[in-house]
């Protein structure tokens, strides 16, 4: 990794650290202010890859670091629980796991980050996760797949 994309990403956490950021326009805008100029897709690319994800008080929405839960396991993240998926249900070629509230990005981005052959793809709220299983894969494939990262998802499993 660059030295200037190490810098970049250090200061952004810095900024999500020690202060409340709602969006990314504002995290822009932060970054100008220090004198950096980032394009949105280079942006979009940091807060996938620092697992950055997006939270909801009382106050609205704001960044937040990765959890300590989530730790780094042979160079990519896993969670040491499944505390955060509440249940995961199925319909057809489609799983949905709900989250606690501003857990979905951050379980979908480890989701994303393992490829797993049985995902065609993810998509990801505040609380929910829409997966869509591949052609020709079972949902039981699924499972032992996720259950690998999550330990105890098939016992949140509705139907």
């Amino acid at each position: 990794m660059a030295k200037e994309k190490l810098d970049r990403q250090r200061i952004i956490r810095d900024l999500i650290r020690n202060g409340r950021i709602a969006n990314q326009e504002e995290l822009s805008s932060k970054l100008q202010e220090l004198g950096l100029i980032v394009a949105q897709a280079t942006l979009s690319r940091d807060i996938k890859e620092m697992q950055i994800s997006k939270l909801h008080d009382d106050e609205g929405y704001y960044y937040s670091l990765a959890r300590p839960a989530f730790v780094r396991k042979g160079g990519s993240l896993a969670m040491d629980s499944s505390d955060s998926i509440l249940s995961i249900e199925f319909s057809g070629v489609m799983a949905v796991i709900k989250t606690r509230p501003g857990y979905a990005n951050m379980v979908a981005a480890i989701i994303d980050s393992r490829e797993i052959e049985e995902i065609a793809g993810t998509i990801a709220g505040d609380d929910t996760i829409l997966i869509v299983i591949r052609e020709g894969s079972t949902k039981e494939d699924l499972l032992k797949s996720l259950g690998k990262l999550f330990h105890q998802i098939g016992k949140k499993r509705l139907n």
